[in-house]
């Protein structure tokens, strides 16, 4: 599928996926959301790709979440599907599945074996705000705000945005953003945890690609090993299995050529270039 909605730039190790409606505020559309799991899945398999940037166009948005302007109709993000009902809509099912396709980009940019970077340039939203937090990393623009969003127009909320609040900020907050979808200040959700670091609006883009680069110069089989670690950790898993992971690993990447250039090169007191290898 291509799709100008979903904008995909490669530097290096690092390739940056742009939600492309600056028009609408970068909102999630029926074609942005066919169109971004496909292009993270790439970026995903892809051993070029080393750090996948999700950043919004333009700087008012990184994304307002889902298109509402877009919902009410059959054609929807939210109401698509082929079959219809007796009331003219469609199936329930249909709808269902359609959010969960949509709802891989969150999945992918939470599992695959490489850093991920949210990039919020600007307001963020709904779904979009679950997506962010899906991101490994999180950096924003001193002008940005976030808000949860689907209490004000009585969704529930998707995107696993209730599980990646949960576990990032605890449950009394991540019910109170949900409850009370109060709209928080970059500063505020950087207080808080929801973001690890806030800069000047128009030093973004070159602090979001030192940080970027930085991450695909690394160590590309330790990341991944770091990252299942983790995520796993996140999972709630017991301290004894937690800890078979980390000596399974660390054996793992003690063997690789990037650890034994690694330790020359720190031994040495010289740089080193990781090759995945």
């Amino acid at each position: 599928m291509s799709s100008e909605t979903v904008k995909v730039e490669r530097d290096g190790g690092v390739a940056t996926v742009t939600l492309n409606r600056p028009e609408k505020m970068n909102s999630l559309n029926q074609e942005l959301i066919a169109a971004l799991p496909e292009k993270l899945r790439e970026l995903a398999g892809d051993p070029e790709v080393r750090c996948v940037v999700l950043t919004g166009a333009g700087d008012r948005a990184f994304s307002a979440g889902g298109d509402i302007s877009d919902m009410g109709n059959a054609g929807s993000t939210i109401a698509a599907g082929r079959s219809k009902g007796g009331d003219g809509l469609p199936l329930l099912e249909d709808t269902i599945d359609n959010l969960r396709r949509g709802q891989e980009a969150s999945l992918l940019l939470h599992e695959m074996g490489k850093p991920t970077l949210a990039v919020i340039n600007g307001a963020c939203a709904g779904a979009s705000l679950s997506m962010a937090m899906a991101c490994d990393l999180r950096i924003a623009a001193d002008h940005a705000v976030f808000t949860t969003a689907f209490a004000t127009i009585g969704f529930s909320g998707d995107y696993g945005g209730s599980y990646f609040m949960t576990k990032i900020l605890g449950t009394a907050k991540a019910r109170e953003l949900y409850f009370l979808p109060e709209r928080l200040s970059a500063e505020e959700a950087q207080r808080i945890g929801l973001v690890n670091r806030v800069v000047p609006k128009e030093k973004l883009r070159d602090e979001a690609r030192s940080i970027a680069q930085r991450l695909a110069a690394g160590p590309p089989i330790a990341y991944r090993y770091m990252k299942r670690n983790l995520n796993l950790a996140e999972r709630g898993i017991d301290l004894r299995t937690a800890t078979d992971l980390e000596a399974e690993a660390m054996m793992r990447t003690g063997r690789s050529e990037d650890f034994m250039n690694g330790a020359l090169a720190f031994l040495g007191k010289k740089s080193v270039v990781f090759k995945g290898r």
